[in-house]
Order: structure tokens, then C-alpha cells, then sequence
């Protein structure tokens, strides 16, 4: 009984997660975008390029 509700907690659960997090990666700001990239390795150059910004500006968004 009890692995019969948490399959079905499961089966709602997960795509609702999905959802959210598609919703959110798909909002994002320039400045979040920028902080996640840079988080995750990129330099200034290439996320000024990914985002059409000056490497500067970049720089800035990625420590606002």
C-alpha cells in the first residue's frame, strides 16, 4: 500500500519539478544566466558572448 502512494507521489511529482524548473531556466535573468555560467566555469569573454554583452558587463552581471 505504502509503494503504491509513493509511485503515485512520484508519477505527479516529477514532471511537476520538471515544470518548474523548465519555467525557471526558461525566465531567467541575464544577470541569474550570468552567475549560473560563471558558477559553472565560464569566463567573462564567453559569457559575453553567449549573453551579446561586453565581457565588462558580464563581469558585472556575473557578480551583481
Amino acid at each position: 500500500m505504502f509503494s503504491l502512494l509513493l509511485a503515485a507521489i512520484f508519477k505527479v511529482a516529477l514532471p511537476l519539478l520538471f515544470i518548474i524548473a523548465l519555467i525557471d531556466a526558461l525566465t531567467m535573468s541575464r544577470e541569474k544566466r550570468a552567475r549560473v555560467m560563471r558558477r559553472s566555469g565560464d569566463t567573462y569573454k564567453t559569457i559575453a558572448s553567449r549573453l551579446n554583452v561586453s565581457p565588462t558587463t558580464a563581469r558585472r552581471y556575473a557578480l551583481a
